[in-house]
């Protein structure tokens, strides 16, 4: 039967889905408006305006051109460095570094190949979760500075790719994280997967099919709960509608690696940096109560905060107050004087 399903299964699907990866990619965030379409949604100092704009470059990482959005800072002690996830891309956190401009740190915000910008080769079958962690270790080899702290700072599942990242390069100076789901326990991947059936028999049956089925590629929001990133309906659709991010599309090899990737540390082993994780008190898509598991783990320094009043993506008040004020004082400590 298994033999079977091995022939059938690649038939099926190539009938009804294109493997097709990504649209093409512009060189330039100033020549796309999806961007804009968040500002609205925004508290006013979150918001870009003509004179907060980042600069632009494309960094060759692991043979991807990868796109990164850097707000400069000269002769700072600190650099941050906004991780998204799923979803995601660094246009959009950015509005976090235009928020905390007064902690006066450089922030970068990359786009992780499959979202945003980046460019990907066009060899390249699918993109594996890990190619993230060690696209991320190549980009902090390249910005870490004497004398100048650099932090990881992910946002959603950025917040546990922060933590592989951290595990993985050994040498960063804080991580700061809004979720830190581990996706390897089911009840996790039952919060984060769009249904039940496609967390607990559709993944594992894919990984059994994975040398057919990863370089297929579907949209992101068939895999995920997309709607609930914010708690604002409208918004919601903003991120889903856009083929930067939430409308963009993802292989199943991704999610494959992405759901058994297992880190260079456990948590009980992890003694690289303190560790703040700042949750969002009203986030129905990852319950705190599934990052505090991995979060109490931990064997380092470490913080929690709750934000109180703001959704998956923390913008409302009080919670980006409280998110502003945790990590002005977390950095602070990393700076004493």
């Amino acid at each position: 039967m298994i033999q079977k399903l091995k022939l059938i299964l690649p038939l099926i699907l190539g009938l009804f889905y294109s493997c097709a990866t990504s649209i093409e990619k512009p060189d330039s965030y100033e020549k796309i408006s999806n961007w804009h379409r968040y500002q609205h949604f925004l508290p006013e100092d979150l918001r870009y305006r003509k004179y907060n704009l980042p600069t632009e470059e494309f960094v060759e990482l692991m043979g991807y051109q990868v796109h990164v959005d850097r707000f400069p800072k000269k002769l700072t002690n600190c650099k941050v460095i906004l991780i998204h996830g799923g979803g995601g891309n660094g246009r959009i956190l950015g509005t976090f570094a235009v928020g905390m401009e007064k902690l006066g740190c450089e922030w970068l915000a990359p786009d992780l190949p499959g979202f945003g910008l980046t460019k990907i080769p066009s060899e390249k079958h699918y993109v594996p979760y890990e190619d993230w962690v060690l696209v991320l270790d190549e980009l902090i080899k390249k910005e870490r500075r004497p004398n100048q702290k650099l932090i990881l700072f992910g946002l959603s599942i950025g917040g546990m790719l922060a933590y592989h990242t951290a595990a993985y390069h050994g040498k960063v100076d804080g991580l700061i994280a809004t979720t830190l789901v581990d996706p390897r326990i089911p009840e996790v991947r039952d919060a984060i997967a769009s249904n039940r059936f496609l967390s607990r028999v559709g993944m594992p049956l894919n990984s059994l099919f994975s040398f057919v089925t990863d370089g297929m590629y579907f949209p992101i929001k068939w895999f995920s709960k997309m709607e609930y990133i914010t708690n604002d309906p409208s918004f919601s659709e903003v991120f889903a509608s856009d083929p930067y991010a939430g409308g963009s599309k993802v292989s199943l090899g991704f999610l494959t690696t992405f759901l058994n990737y297992n880190p260079k540390l456990e948590p009980e082993s992890f003694q690289v940096c303190p560790v703040l994780l700042a949750h969002p008190g009203i986030d129905p898509w990852t319950p705190s109560i599934l990052s505090q598991q991995f979060f109490h783990r931990i064997n380092a320094p470490k913080q929690f905060v709750e934000l109180k009043g703001a959704g998956h993506f923390p913008y409302e008040e009080p919670g980006i107050s409280l998110l502003q004020e945790s990590v002005s004082k977390f950095i602070m400590d990393l700076n004493p004087k």
